[in-house]
């Protein structure tokens, strides 16, 4: 993801070279925060098992939404 693509709301999923052991039961949530230089962002996303992590917005993907 690019630090301008990374907005507030968007949900995400972290990259598997991000993630802090061989499996991670939440790689997906939303980012809640933007931190730092906007040309090179740091993210506060909540994951879906309720925590709250900070990552690079290239340690980050963006995951499609889906149409209700």
């Amino acid at each position: 993801m690019r630090s301008e693509e990374a907005c507030i709301g968007k949900r995400v999923r972290v990259r598997e070279s991000a993630r802090p052991g061989p499996t991670l039961s939440a790689s997906v949530g939303t980012i809640e925060r933007r931190w730092g230089d906007p040309s090179y962002t740091a993210l506060d996303v909540l994951l879906d098992d309720g925590s709250l992590r900070l990552y690079w917005h290239h340690e980050l993907e963006e995951i499609a939404q889906r149409a209700y």
